[in-house]
């Protein structure tokens, strides 16, 4: 099955990810835009991956992270990854802290050990996508600049192990795992 783990987000971020994603349509930019529901923040994404390592790996992560502090992080500008002159991802950018990436490397480090193949790039930039671009209007970089998003913050207490199956309407996602920090593993039957 097809995999990824990654952090909920609040309605407010989905909503304003919703304005965004409505601004730039109007803009002219086309995109595999990303439906409100299925926004988060990616932490890894597994690929096809078979439904015991996921178990397996939920275990692991329930034992790794019990006690693991709650924290937040700040969602707080509109971004892009450009591939030569345009861009390829639209994302709300998350601001870097300590304890994300702490978590971020402890979760990469127990994957490792149970030799689970992972989308590793080598470099962690959390950012919430909203879409990958099709076609961009010609002065693109002109007209998003001016984008604004609000300051805004996202509690964490879990991580959330889900699956995505493709279809041609869009992927759908379903959590099989929530991993709390305090304890608790709640698997989706």
């Amino acid at each position: 099955m097809r995999s990824f783990i990654a952090i909920d987000i609040t309605s407010e971020v989905r909503s304003v990810a919703e304005d965004v994603i409505s601004k730039l349509k109007k803009m002219g930019f086309k995109a595999s835009w990303v439906s409100p529901e299925n926004l988060h923040l990616t932490l890894f994404f597994l690929g096809e991956i078979d439904k015991e390592k996921v178990e397996l790996l939920a275990e692991k992560f329930h034992r790794r992270l019990i006690g693991f502090p709650s924290f937040s992080f700040n969602v707080n500008e509109f971004g892009f990854f450009r591939f030569k002159h345009l861009p390829r991802v639209f994302f709300l950018k998350v601001e870097q802290s300590k304890i994300l990436q702490t978590l971020y490397l402890e979760m990469r480090s127990e994957m490792k050990k149970l030799r689970i193949s992972f989308d590793d790039k080598g470099n962690f930039v959390p950012h919430i996508t909203l879409g990958r671009l099709k076609y961009s209007p010609e002065n693109w970089e002109e007209l998003v600049k001016d984008i604004d998003v609000p300051k805004m913050v996202v509690p964490v207490d879990k991580v959330i192990i889900y699956s995505s199956t493709l279809t041609p309407s869009g992927p759908i996602y379903k959590w099989m795992y929530r991993v709390k920090f305090e304890g608790g593993l709640d698997k989706n039957e």
